[in-house]
Parts: C-alpha cells; sequence; structure tokens
C-alpha cells in the first residue's frame, strides 16, 4: 500500500504553539512597556481574569490568589470606591462603555488607574461578561499635579502665588458678602530687605524669604491666606466679625514676622509694611481692594516703614503717590535719565554669544528707580506707549551700532502688555525699523503677563503682523503662571524663556531640576529653543547644557551693561 503524502497546508501543531506562545508574550510585553492590563469578568461563573500587568499595578504576585470582584473591591481607594463601583454598575445596567480615574491601593503605595471597560449581553439582554482595561497613569498625574502646584504656587515659598491669591479674594469677597463677615486684604513688604540680596546674594536673600513664608504659614487666626505675589511682597487674608478683631490679628502677625530670620551666612532682623484694606468699608472690586492694600503699604514706608496703616479712601483722594511717579517718569524721559543696559546671551553647546537682552535703568538723583516700580506706575496710562517707543528706538539704534561693530543679535526687550494689543503697535514698529535703517531679523520682543492680555485672537493678529516684519516673540518667565501654559499655542512664540527661580536651583532643589527638565521637554516636543535665566555659575550652566537647554543668560556668563561696556566686552569674549 503506497504511503500517504501529509497535505503540506495542515498545520503544524508545535508551530502553531510556537506562534502561540510568541503572540502571548508580544501581547504580554506590550501591555508591560504600556502599563495598560486586561480583564475580564464572567457574569455566569463570576469568574475574574487578570493579565499579568493587572497584577504588577495592584503590586500583587499572581500567586496569592484567584481574582474575584470584591477583592478588586477592596483594592480601590476608600474616597473613590462608590464613585467607582456607581459608574461599573451603571455601565452593566445601561451597556455604556465607561471611561474614568481613579486611586487604587497598590501595596504601600497609591496609585492612579485610568479605566475603561464594557459589559456583553447574551441573548435574553442578561449581562454575559465585562471587559476593560486599566492603565497606570501615576506618572503622568504626578507631573500634571507639578504643573498644576507650578501654575498656582511660588516655587520658592510654596506659598500661593498671585494667580490663587487673585481666585481666593473673590472667593473670599463672595463669602464675606453672603454671611456678612469683616474681611482684610494685607499687601505686606519686608523692609530694606533689598540690602540682603545686594549685600549677600539672592541665595541667602532666598533662605530669609523661606523663613517669612514659613512664618505667614504658620499664622492661623481669622481664617489668614497668605501669598507670595513677587519679590520681598506678600498678600494676605484675613476674616473678622468686627473690625477690632481683625486689628488684633493685624498686630499679632507684625509681631509674628518682625524677628530674627538664620542663613547660612548670619541672621537678620527683619520687619514688615503692612497695608490693610477693610471690606465692606471699602466696598470695591477685588483687584481694587489689592491696589489700596498697595497704597496703604507705600503710605507706610513713606511714614518711615514698619507700621501698619489702614487705606482711607478721603486720605487717598488728596494724595497721588502715582501721579508723583508718573512725573518723575515723564521728567526722566524728558531728560534722559533713562538707559539700556545689556546682559549677554550665549549658546550653552559651545558658548557661542548669541546677542543679549536690554534692561531698562533709570539713573535719577534720588538713585535707582526700579523698573517694576516704573512699570507699575505707568500701568494703563499713555506714558506706556512713550516708554516703549523709546524703549524700541533706543534698542535699534545699538542694534544697528552692534552690527557695525560685528555683533551679531538677536537684541531681545520687553515691552509694556498694552502695547501688544494696541492695533497700531505693528505700524510703530515699521516706523521705527524704517527711521533707524534697520530690519526687524536682529528684533525679539520678550511677552510678559500673558494672564493680562484681554482679546487673545486681535493680539495674535497684532504679533503675526509684527512677525512679518521679521520680528520674532519669546515667552518670558515661562512657567511661573497658569496663563503661561495655557495659551502657549495661542501666539507666534519663538522662544521660551525659563524663569531664573527655577534655574539658580536646580542643583540645591529636586523640585526645580523637575521643573526646569519638564519645561524643556514641553519646549522640544513644540519644536521652540529655550533660554535660561539666571545662570549664577559655570556649575548651572554645565548642567542645562547637558539637559540641552540652548541658550542661557545670568551673572555666571555677564552682568547687565551699558551699550559701550557691552561692545567692549562682546569684542573681547
Amino acid at each position: 500500500m503506497p504511503e500517504l503524502k501529509k497535505n503540506s497546508h495542515e498545520p503544524n501543531p508545535t508551530t502553531l504553539l510556537q506562534d502561540l506562545s510568541l503572540s502571548k508574550r508580544r501581547i504580554e510585553e506590550t501591555e508591560r512597556l504600556s502599563k495598560v492590563g486586561f480583564w475580564e469578568l464572567n457574569h455566569v461563573s463570576g469568574d475574574l481574569y487578570w493579565s499579568d500587568e493587572i497584577f504588577s499595578i495592584y503590586n500583587l504576585p499572581k500567586q496569592i490568589k484567584l481574582p474575584n470582584y470584591e477583592l478588586w473591591i477592596s483594592l480601590i481607594h476608600d474616597d473613590d470606591r462608590e464613585f467607582v463601583t456607581d459608574r461599573y454598575e451603571a455601565s452593566v445596567k445601561t451597556g455604556k462603555e465607561y471611561d474614568i480615574r481613579y486611586r487604587v491601593k497598590a501595596g504601600n503605595t497609591t496609585k492612579w488607574i485610568e479605566a475603561r471597560g464594557i459589559t456583553y449581553y447574551d441573548a435574553y439582554g442578561k449581562p454575559e461578561r465585562s471587559i476593560g482595561i486599566a492603565r497606570d497613569i501615576s506618572e503622568i498625574k504626578m507631573a500634571q499635579d507639578q504643573i498644576k502646584h507650578m501654575a498656582y504656587h511660588d516655587m520658592l515659598t510654596g506659598l500661593a502665588n498671585r494667580k490663587l491669591f487673585s481666585d481666593t479674594l473673590d472667593e473670599s469677597l463672595i463669602y464675606a458678602k453672603r454671611h456678612q463677615k469683616q474681611l482684610a486684604v494685607l499687601f505686606i513688604d519686608l523692609d530694606n530687605f533689598k540690602f540682603i540680596n545686594d549685600k549677600y546674594g539672592h541665595d541667602t536673600g532666598d533662605e530669609a524669604l523661606i523663613g517669612v513664608a514659613k512664618k505667614l504659614a504658620s499664622f492661623t487666626q481669622n481664617n489668614a491666606t497668605f501669598a507670595r505675589i513677587g519679590g520681598d511682597e506678600f498678600a494676605g487674608l484675613l476674616f473678622g466679625d468686627t473690625q477690632a478683631e481683625i486689628e488684633q490679628s493685624i498686630n499679632d502677625l507684625k509681631k509674628t514676622i518682625d524677628c530674627y530670620y538664620k542663613t547660612t551666612i548670619q541672621s537678620f532682623k527683619i520687619s514688615a509694611s503692612i497695608g490693610v484694606t477693610m471690606y465692606p468699608r471699602d466696598n470695591v472690586d477685588a483687584d481694587i481692594l489689592l491696589r489700596h492694600a498697595d497704597q496703604a503699604m507705600y503710605e507706610t514706608k513713606d511714614l518711615g516703614k514698619s507700621g501698619i496703616r489702614y487705606f482711607d479712601i478721603a486720605r487717598f483722594q488728596s494724595t497721588s503717590l502715582r501721579r508723583q511717579r508718573l512725573k518723575a517718569i515723564e521728567y526722566a524721559l524728558a531728560n534722559d535719565q533713562f538707559e539700556l543696559y545689556y546682559q549677554p546671551r550665549v549658546r550653552l553647546s559651545d558658548g557661542q554669544l548669541m546677542g543679549a537682552e536690554a534692561l531698562l535703568r533709570c539713573f535719577r538723583s534720588q538713585g535707582l528707580l526700579p523698573p517694576t516700580t516704573i512699570v507699575s506706575a505707568l500701568k494703563n496710562t499713555p506714558k506706556e506707549w512713550a516708554l516703549d517707543k523709546w524703549v524700541i528706538k533706543t534698542a535699534l539704534l545699538h542694534s544697528k551700532r552692534f552690527k557695525k561693530m560685528g555683533l551679531n543679535g538677536p537684541f531681545s526687550f520687553n515691552v509694556n502688555p498694552n502695547s501688544i494689543q494696541n492695533p497700531d503697535f505693528p505700524k510703530l514698529l515699521q516706523e521705527l525699523l524704517s527711521e533707524v535703517g534697520v530690519n526687524g531679523e536682529d528684533v525679539e520682543i520678550e511677552i510678559l503677563e500673558v494672564g493680562s492680555i484681554n482679546d487673545f485672537d486681535s493680539t495674535c493678529k497684532i504679533l503675526h503682523e509684527c512677525k512679518a516684519l521679521g520680528i520674532t516673540f519669546s515667552l518670558d518667565d515661562f512657567g511661573t503662571g497658569y496663563s503661561s501654559l495655557t495659551h502657549f499655542h495661542a501666539l507666534p512664540i519663538s522662544k521660551l524663556k525659563i524663569d531664573q527661580r527655577f534655574i539658580k536651583n536646580i542643583h540645591s532643589d529636586n523640585d526645580s531640576l523637575v521643573l526646569v527638565k519638564s519645561i524643556l521637554a514641553i519646549a522640544k516636543a513644540n519644536n521652540k529653543p529655550v533660554v535660561a535665566e539666571g545662570v549664577e555659575s559655570d556649575s548651572i550652566l554645565q548642567t542645562l547644557a547637558q539637559l540641552q537647554c540652548e541658550y542661557g543668560q545670568g551673572f555666571g556668563i555677564a552682568k547687565p551693561m551699558p551699550a559701550d561696556e557691552y561692545i567692549r566686552w562682546a569684542q573681547g569674549f
């Protein structure tokens, strides 16, 4: 009898087993790498299947016990259990897919899970089996929480920032109205704090600021809330049934702040000037309340510092500190008391000079007028436009001179938010470029206070008109406010600038290092080069270069200097 030949198309059992093993391994590896696990619940038998990655997510060895519905329920975080079971049971009942996030207890840790699932039914409409996936999103959630914390908190002190304080003030006003409470809004400025920074350095000043912040955070009278809103300035809110009650709490707060603060260099005696306005006696909106508290604080300074001053409407109407400042600025513009200093910017990969940032200085017989004071005094006045016009024209004249000396840009400068929202801003730039005789390729405008932009569509149109002139834009102090993250894609930004508070702490504060890495990752994903401000040492420079940050500027490279000095410095660089 002839031998029968095997059908060449008949599957080989060994090959099938190998293929199945390979397929299983691929699925397991895919789940492990993506941190996504699969589960299936048989509603008839009650059997629950978990893939290996599900066991891994819960930090459970597969040998402990067979999984079941009760075990899964027990692993859900206590605060999330009712929410999860309600959503799951509703899905089983309605047949609609669910997609939820919740916490689970994984050994001694808590993890965040993103879960999706759906239920299938038999011919009689009864639940037959539910299937789903669970993904470990703990790292994503942690990054989101860090960005959210960065958006609403001061990175040095951990206190609320201006944005969060503003939101809290709005809510506090609603509460005070509803419950007929007195609300005190405080503006706190540390006296002579500039002396510590100037003589002992910003690191020492930061230590003292952290000490003050801890004192504020520990002050709990009258439901007190505090925020750092810039430099050595803080703001606070206190509730009370009577003004006398609040005044006593503010006196206690003053005593709490006024003390010695220990740093690695030495201890410093620090006192505070506090301005206060009281709602509902001062019955205005939130922004004006803070402005009135600020005004009262300045009056405290004028009276000799280290005191408490309550805002008074009649006194405010009779004295106008702001008008005095406006007059001083107008005089400075007319008498050449303004000057632009230039801080060099280098490419960190090879140390190549890549332009500089123009910084405003105002020299008067009374001393240097701080740029922040100038900006605050000019805000929402026609003088904003006049000063910006002077800054732009001066920067263009300097850039033309620098180019003739063989020094390339870009040369960047700040303008006020109101100017970049002015429809005539592109026209002003075009006129000044033509008048000076330069093009816009070496001009970079730094945008600050993105949150103050009212109409993004209109502003975007204005900036695109400026971009058509060859001008580029950078987003200054990126990461210090929620607005910069929210509206990052709304404006034609070419560069990001990381705030110096993050940079100078990357060796001493792991959170700052993590945040810097996160910002660099965001920039890289969006193909935006990054400039690191506050590079105060060679070691920081080297670290940033290793992190592939493109550019840097700071005292570790060079201090801001007048135009003539910048030319000499750059030619010898």
